[in-house]
């Protein structure tokens, strides 16, 4: 069986999935491996898994939302939500600015400033359709700045993205937080894009910097990281689908894989077909009023 990433190596969902290629096997009775096309912000990948036999045979490990919506009201996806059976939102992260430790702000404020005082050129680095990339957009809306406020470095997924943050090769980043843990001891954070403080990051709500500029950004919910399979799949073969679902579920139980997943800072969670529809639906909804910051 062929667990499809729709971005490079690296990112959290290639390395969700491979470590699920791992241990799955075991409740599934078969081989699974790891298959990564990225590009165009997870569109190439989702289209050429949706154009793969719907026998059950692929299935995709992706950041459902915000890139199947992004690559469906932005970038006009020939597909839509009701193309897909969203599994389950196994790991929902939220989101984060970090600035390499070599940098000099300290605080969100200080880059902020910086930005406004030399517009054009602090870098950030961005995954197309992301939530870091969209939540960066309405940032700078929110401060009255242009998308050229900053010089955009574009990645085609967040491993990728984050290893130039760790190297300095980008200024500041906004992507997701406990996805970024395995780069914590090369980076600095300015703020959390959530409504409290969090025990992992000694940073304060971005809402709470944005006070003192009379504005504020909205806290859009994070990545959620799901498998997904073609909707005709479970239509089809009801049974096969089910028995993927059980061998899902009790990996997830799996006190070897439970111990892999808190080693490798990553969550676990059942919330099943049902939510994780809803969620996804509802992210849908929301995205629709900043599709046209990310296209700028």
């Amino acid at each position: 069986m062929t667990i499809l990433v729709p971005f490079d190596v690296g990112g959290s969902a290639d390395r969700l999935a491979r470590g699920l290629a791992q241990f799955m096997p075991k409740y599934l009775g078969q081989p699974m491996t790891v298959v990564d096309r990225a590009g165009a912000g997870g569109l190439i990948g989702t289209t050429w898994f949706l154009q793969q036999p719907p026998d059950g045979y692929t299935v995709m490990l992706t950041p459902a939302t915000p890139f199947i919506p992004v690559n469906i009201l932005v970038t006009h996806a020939h597909y839509t939500l009701d193309s897909f059976t969203f599994v389950n939102a196994q790991w929902t992260d939220y989101t984060i600015l970090l600035v390499p430790k070599d940098r000099p702000w300290r605080t969100a404020a200080e880059l902020i400033d910086a930005i406004r005082a030399h517009p054009g050129k602090i870098s950030t680095g961005a995954d197309f359709g992301s939530v870091g990339h969209i939540t960066t957009m309405a940032l700078l809306n929110a401060l009255g700045l242009g998308p050229d406020a900053v010089r955009i470095v574009t990645f085609d997924g967040a491993g990728a993205m984050r290893t130039a943050l760790a190297g300095g090769q980008v200024d500041f980043n906004i992507g997701q937080a406990e996805g970024a843990e395995f780069i914590s001891g090369f980076v600095r954070p300015l703020a959390v894009f959530l409504d409290h403080r969090v025990p992992e990051y000694d940073a304060p709500p971005i809402n709470e910097v944005l006070k003192a500029y009379h504005t504020s950004v909205p806290l859009i919910s994070g990545s959620v990281r799901s498998f997904v399979f073609p909707a005709v799949f479970k239509a089809k073969h009801p049974d096969d689908y089910a028995r993927f679902v059980a061998a899902y579920r009790a990996t997830l139980d799996a006190p070897e894989f439970r111990k892999w997943l808190r080693d490798n800072q990553m969550a676990g969670d059942w919330v099943g077909e049902e939510r994780t529809t809803e969620i996804i639906r509802a992210n849908f909804e929301a995205l629709k009023q900043y599709k046209d910051l990310i296209k700028a």
